[in-house]
């Protein structure tokens, strides 16, 4: 594989995590403002999608997902995960900012581990396409659609920080499942119109869905650091365990050792950043009755 499409994968990547970093502070702000209760959490979670700022956010979203694709047709999906799981580091920071707080020690040492787990992740991925895929993981993608969207209706009616963990971990595993798809949809699409009658293609779409008003739901419910640790710690370690096991997604020979240390830093890191204190966000969920 050409060693500029690989350092162009890589490039891609990275803008993902800063992409979806950016656009989870500005859906959190959106989430937060409109409100919500069990009885009409889903009503709230589809107006909260709708609202401009939110809709700036998925615009966002959406080219950090288009940049995914770019990476995961040369890296694989363990890499690409870890490193757009990244965006957490990009929340914690423009947290910072927003709030105009001290970086506090403990903060600034596991940005660094992040940043060291994220820099043995590219180094010890081996590029290149994935395996063959058998129609069997058609019939898999199309099982698991249903099986996520069937989540999705359970933890919809939990409220708080339990219905906000739900939702967060619904929501890893939607765009765990989109990420899989992109990752292996242009094995099987020979020709280009074949593309339109692909169950994998459309299972992205719905995944998509289910990721977008899963996560509102979790912002509405709970602190983002809640919403972000479950989702994030869901669409970095399952996607990229289908990846190894169906896909043939690998580490370079004599890398394996970094590739484990450099993933398990990387959660590590994602999880403590997430669950700190220091990066809960500025906005608590708005209740119904009070002013926004």
């Amino acid at each position: 594989m050409h060693d500029v499409q690989v350092e162009f994968a890589y490039v891609a990547a990275f803008t993902t995590a800063v992409l979806y970093g950016v656009s989870a502070v500005l859906e959190d702000h959106a989430a937060k403002a409109v409100p919500v209760t069990g009885a009409s959490g889903k009503r709230a979670a589809v107006k909260a999608t709708l609202s401009p700022v939110y809709v700036i956010g998925m615009v966002l979203s959406l080219l950090a997902w288009v940049a995914s694709l770019i990476a995961l047709r040369s890296l694989p999906l363990f890499a690409v995960q870890a490193i757009a799981a990244g965006s957490v580091g990009v929340v914690v920071l423009l947290t910072w900012v927003r709030t105009h707080r001290r970086p506090q020690q403990r903060d600034t040492v596991l940005l660094v581990a992040l940043a060291a787990g994220l820099i043995a992740l590219a180094v010890s991925a081996a590029p290149g396409r994935p395996h063959h895929i058998s129609g069997w993981f058609q019939v898999g993608v199309v099982l698991g659609v249903l099986a996520v969207a069937v989540a999705a209706v359970v933890a919809s009616k939990s409220i708080g920080r339990r219905g906000s963990a739900a939702l967060g971990a619904v929501s890893g595993l939607a765009d765990g499942g989109m990420a899989l798809c992109a990752r292996a949809i242009h094995l099987h699409s020979h020709h280009r119109l074949h593309i339109l009658v692909d169950p994998v293609a459309w299972s992205i779409l719905v995944f998509a869905v289910i990721g977008v008003i899963t996560f509102a739901g979790s912002l509405q419910r709970g602190p983002a650091s809640v919403a972000l640790a479950c989702q994030q710690a869901v669409l970095t370690v399952v996607p990229s365990a289908i990846g190894l096991v169906v896909l043939g997604d690998r580490a370079k020979n004599g890398y394996i050792p970094l590739t484990v240390a450099g993933f398990l830093v990387t959660v590590i890191a994602i999880l403590l950043l997430t669950l700190h204190p220091a990066s809960e966000p500025m906005l608590e969920p708005v209740r119904e009755g009070s002013s926004p």
